[in-house]
């Protein structure tokens, strides 16, 4: 969930090339300015009897670049900022409201795991979004703020990682509970609700380990400043046998981490939607047959309304999820195949807007409970407004009542 930012120097890179190597280039120029870019190619006027070229955009995919980011990048962090702080809020509240005695289960139990990865990701990247609206040309300027890019890119990787794998976790368990409920007692425990959040906390720091070794800061050398300045790039790992670990890494976070869970929840919602229209066609078709005893007429629509709600909401989290994280991993998977030049013309492009995405995910559980569980609303207001307790001791009349201090 890193975005990269700078000007459109991909244009003028042929031009530049006359004088810096390109690799060199690469490194330096997705972090320079309009401004500086533009005060450097005043410097080569007179080499082009006084007029700068406009070279043409290279157009392997100049598709991508339908100008949206040049207006959106000024209010991306102001948007960001916003829903982080809201949503941390709002996952501090589901936090709380899902462990309350009466809402602890084992589904309530991944959903509250979900929610302290969700917060965690939202307050870091709160701090990310201020940087961003002080300056996207001064970001990179000091070591102690590429430090903080760094850990940026390797944190938001973990715990996006972290949700990834209990919403798998959690698709499993509804799967289980709709299409196997002769297994749902078995599996679904709350012991194992635990465990399994506990293995998806341990198990995404490993799985970024190739993010840890693609990323690095440079160091380069600012005459127009006269100073030093850095920038986080790709490590000269990276980049050794021709951008190899660079490739793998693409490969990985776009295939195991992106699109094979996508896959999988997929399969898994429609055997979810299957399952629940085949069940509703079912009791239909028994309805027709016969009137049910009184007591199975008061007692199982009751329970099925309620596992049908249950699903729904959980449904909407899925599918909400699917749709956050699909086209993220799509651009992920093309970088991989294109390699930079897809990076730098189209994921840039719109690595704010999946950012953006993934941070709504984030921040709307809390709206989408409260409107499907009426269980979630009861409690919310019980939370708000406690009932007064109740004297279970009877008293007889007239009998007076002392109080000790």
């Amino acid at each position: 969930m890193m975005s990269g930012g700078g000007s459109d120097w991909a244009q003028h890179l042929p031009l530049l090339e006359k004088y810096l190597p390109r690799e060199n280039l690469l490194n330096i120029l997705p972090n320079v300015s309009q401004e500086k870019l533009e005060f450097f190619l005043s410097l080569m006027k007179n080499d082009t009897n006084g007029e700068v070229p406009q070279l043409p955009t290279p157009t392997d995919h100049a598709a991508c670049d339908v100008g949206f980011r040049d207006g959106y990048k000024e209010v991306h962090g102001y948007l960001a900022l916003m829903i982080c702080l809201l949503g941390a809020f709002t996952n501090v509240l589901n936090m709380v409201i899902l462990t309350r005695r009466e809402m602890i289960n084992s589904t309530n139990t991944i959903l509250t795991g979900l929610a302290v990865a969700d917060f965690l990701l939202l307050t870091e990247y709160s701090f990310y979004a201020a940087s961003y609206i002080k300056g996207q040309d001064s970001m990179f300027d000091s070591y102690v703020h590429s430090v903080f890019i760094l850990f940026h890119a390797h944190y938001t990787q973990v715990t996006h990682t972290v949700a990834i794998c209990l919403t798998i976790t959690l698709a499993v368990w509804r799967y289980i509970a709709i299409c196997k409920p002769h297994l749902n007692l078995f599996l679904c425990t709350l012991p194992r609700a635990k465990l399994a959040v506990f293995f998806a906390y341990i198990i995404s720091p490993i799985l970024s380990v190739p993010n840890y070794l693609v990323y690095s800061i440079h160091q380069y050398w600012d005459e127009y400043n006269n100073a030093s300045l850095y920038h986080v790039d790709f490590s000269e790992r990276a980049k050794a046998y021709n951008g190899l670990l660079q490739r793998i890494n693409f490969w990985f976070h776009s295939v195991l981490i992106k699109i094979l869970p996508c896959l999988l929840l997929t399969i898994l919602i429609y055997h979810i939607i299957r399952a629940m229209y085949v069940a509703k066609r079912r009791k239909a078709n028994l309805i027709k047959m016969g009137t049910p005893s009184m007591e199975t007429d008061r007692k199982l629509p009751r329970m099925e309304k309620l596992t049908e709600k249950t699903t729904r909401m959980l449904l909407t989290v899925l599918l909400l999820f699917l749709a956050t994280e699909m086209p993220q991993g799509v651009l992920s998977l093309l970088s991989g195949i294109y390699g930079r030049s897809f990076f730098t013309q189209c994921y840039l492009h719109w690595g704010e807007v999946m950012d953006l995405l993934a941070l709504i995910n984030s921040a709307v559980n809390f709206l989408l409970y409260y409107i499907m569980s009426h269980q979630f609303r009861v409690t919310f207001r019980c939370l708000l407004y406690p009932p007064p307790p109740i004297n279970l001791s009877p008293r007889i009349q007239g009998e007076t009542v002392s109080t000790q201090l």
